[in-house]
C-alpha cells in the first residue's frame, strides 16, 4: 500500500500559524528526542513514548494495520498488550518474526501515536499510558491536529534563497532552496529556461546511494543520469528529503537489515510497520506549481510517482530513467517491477 494525500491543499485544515499546527511540531520533536507526549481526542487522553528509545509506560503498544498484518493479525491499526519489557515489546514492534496475544483494535489516538512516530522517523510503534501519569510540562497535541499536519506542513513550502552552482555533469544550475514551516528543505536545481513540459526529476535523497554510492539501490545511478540530461537538454530536479522511500535513513537501515534475513524491500518496510512506500508528493507538486510548471516530463519508472503529481495537479508525461543493473542490485530492482509496478 502507498501512502496518499489528497489533491486538495489549498485549504489545509491547519495553517502554520494555527495552535493546533504548532503543538503537533513539537510534538514531533518530543517523539524524536525519545520524550512521551499526550494525545488528546475529545475527552480521552493518552501518554505515548516510542518504543525505539522512549521509556516503556506499560505493556500496551500501539502497531500500524501494516505491522499487525505482517504478523498475521487483522491489518488494521491495533493495541496488543504484552509484558512491560523493552526487549519482548521490541520484538512485537520490528523483529522479522513475533508472538503476540492480546490485542484489540486502534482508535483514532493509537493512530495519531503512529503517525508522530512515523513524522519522527522512528519506528511506528508506541507503548501507551495514563495521561494523568504524565510529568509536569509534558507536551501535548490533539489527535485530529496530527493526522492534518501533513496536509497543512506540504502547502508551506516558501522559495528562501538561490545561488548559481557549477555542475560536475556540464552546466550552472540556478539552484533555490524551498523551506516549509517547520524547516524542511525541497531543492530545485533548475538548468536553461523552463516551461510546459519541462524535463523534470523528482528524486527522494538517499544517503546510501546519491553520497556513500551503495551498489545496493540504483538512486546515485538515477541522480546522476538526471543530472547529465538536463545539463544537456534543459530541466530541473527536484531532491526531496524523503529518504528511504519516506521512512528516514535508521529505519532504512534496520530494513536493509531484514532484507538481509530474506525479506525484499517491500516486505522489510511492511514488517517495520510502514506502508512499502510512505512517501507523497504534495510539496514537490506545490514547488512545482511555483515554478510556473503544471505539464511536465517527468523522468521516472514508477508509476506511483507520476500518479502522485497528478493528484497535486499537474500533467505528466513518464520519461523513462533506467540505470545499470548489477548483482548488488538485481534483487533490488526485480522487487521494484514485481511488487511496486516499476516500469524496468
Amino acid at each position: 500500500m502507498i501512502r496518499t494525500l489528497g489533491p486538495n491543499l489549498s485549504a489545509p485544515h491547519l495553517s502554520a500559524n494555527d495552535p493546533g499546527f504548532i503543538a503537533v511540531h513539537r510534538a514531533i520533536g518530543e517523539i524524536a528526542a525519545g520524550r512521551p507526549v499526550i494525545i488528546r481526542d475529545g475527552l480521552q487522553a493518552v501518554l505515548a513514548s516510542p518504543i525505539d528509545g522512549g521509556p516503556i509506560l506499560s505493556g500496551r503498544m500501539t502497531l500500524t494495520a501494516a505491522r499487525a498484518g505482517y504478523l498475521g493479525l487483522e491489518p488494521a491499526p491495533t493495541v496488543v498488550e504484552a509484558e512491560p519489557d523493552r526487549a519482548v515489546l521490541s520484538a512485537i514492534a520490528m523483529a522479522d518474526a513475533a508472538d503476540v496475544g492480546r490485542h484489540m483494535r486502534a482508535g483514532s489516538i493509537a493512530n495519531a501515536a503512529s503517525e508522530l512516530a512515523k513524522m519522527a522517523e522512528r519506528v511506528p510503534a508506541m507503548t501507551l499510558g495514563s495521561a494523568s501519569s504524565a510529568p509536569p510540562g509534558t507536551l501535548a497535541a490533539h489527535a485530529g491536529d496530527v493526522l492534518s499536519f501533513r496536509h497543512a506542513l506540504a502547502a508551506t513550502q516558501r522559495p528562501i534563497a538561490s545561488a548559481p552552482v557549477p555542475l560536475a555533469a556540464g552546466a550552472t544550475a540556478n539552484v533555490t532552496a524551498f523551506r516549509n514551516a517547520i524547516g524542511g528543505t525541497v531543492t530545485a536545481v533548475v538548468v536553461g529556461d523552463i516551461d510546459r513540459g519541462a524535463l523534470v526529476r523528482v528524486h527522494s535523497a538517499c544517503v546510501t546511494g546519491d553520497i556513500l554510492g551503495s551498489l545496493k539501490c540504483d538512486c546515485g545511478a538515477q541522480l546522476r543520469l538526471a543530472l547529465g540530461r538536463i545539463c544537456s537538454e534543459g530541466g530541473i530536479v527536484l531532491y526531496t528529503a524523503q529518504e528511504g522511500r519516506g521512512i528516514g535513513l535508521a529505519n532504512k537501515l534496520r530494513a536493509y537489515a531484514l532484507q538481509d534475513k530474506g525479506l525484499d524491500t517491500v516486505d522489510a518496510n511492511i514488517a517495520l510497520g510502514f506502508h512499502d512506500d510512505e512517501r507523497d508528493y504534495a510539496a514537490a507538486g506545490n514547488v512545482l506549481a511555483q515554478l510556473g510548471l503544471s505539464s511536465i516530463r517527468l523522468m521516472t519508472n514508477n508509476p506511483t510517482k507520476a500518479a502522485g503529481l497528478a493528484t497535486q495537479g499537474i500533467s505528466v508525461e513518464p520519461v523513462p530513467l533506467i540505470g545499470p543493473v548489477t548483482p548488488d542490485n538485481e534483487r533490488y530492482l526485480a522487487t521494484k517491477k514485481t511488487r511496486s509496478g516499476h516500469h524496468l
